[in-house]
């Protein structure tokens, strides 16, 4: 089974709006809070942190809320922009 359907977090049974969360999933929204946290770090809008990423707002806010995976190059980037501050 791969991290896409293997099941990391099941869902509550007492929660019809809960879902239940693959590993994969999991992998993304911690990657997504990393970008947040590096950013807030660095105290900067989404739009500074998408220009020095080179990368649309949109796709920003996409990957900070876990909506879509971060490309490795972009996730890269961010741990040069971590070291070099």
């Amino acid at each position: 089974m791969t991290d896409d359907k293997e099941i990391a977090l099941p869902a509550d049974p007492n929660d019809p709006e809960d879902r239940p969360v693959s590993k994969s999933g999991l992998v993304m929204a911690h990657r997504g809070r990393k970008l947040r946290m590096a950013r807030a770090g660095l105290a900067l809008s989404q739009e500074a942190f998408s220009a020095l990423l080179g990368v649309s707002s949109v796709e920003l806010l996409a990957w900070e809320q876990a909506r879509q995976k971060i490309p490795e190059d972009v996730f890269a980037k961010l741990l040069d922009i971590k070291v070099s501050q």
